[in-house]
């Protein structure tokens, strides 16, 4: 559980953009046209750049690890409660975003060595 510690604020910033984030624009927000606005852009803009940015961080900090990879794949699964389905596309998406990031943030820890 010790171990798992270090890695939870990294796997909490990640959930927090495939759900709770809907969920509070929906309660604060009643327009549906801004709503819906701001779920295409969370979709197709801030959720992949958060992933990206996060998973570099995680790699810079630890190393290149499959385990994240399954564990985004997994957090993924609660946009399931946003949507009432699951979106290959966008999984594949964030996995790859999160493999460059990754990729990164190895790559930087690799050249300040």
């Amino acid at each position: 559980m010790r171990k798992f510690s270090k890695y939870l604020p990294y796997y909490l910033v990640i959930f927090f953009f495939y759900w709770p984030l809907y969920e509070l624009i929906s309660r604060t927000i009643a327009n549906p046209d801004i709503l819906k606005g701001l779920y295409v852009n969370n979709i197709l803009i801030y959720s992949p750049l958060v992933t990206s940015v996060v998973s570099l961080f995680y790699s810079y900090r630890f190393k290149f690890s499959i385990m994240w990879l399954v564990g985004v794949g997994l957090l993924f699964c609660f946009t399931i409660f946003t949507f009432g389905e699951f979106i290959l596309f966008y999984f594949l998406a964030y996995e790859i975003f999160a493999l460059l990031g990754m990729s990164i943030g190895t790559f930087i820890k690799h050249l300040k060595k």
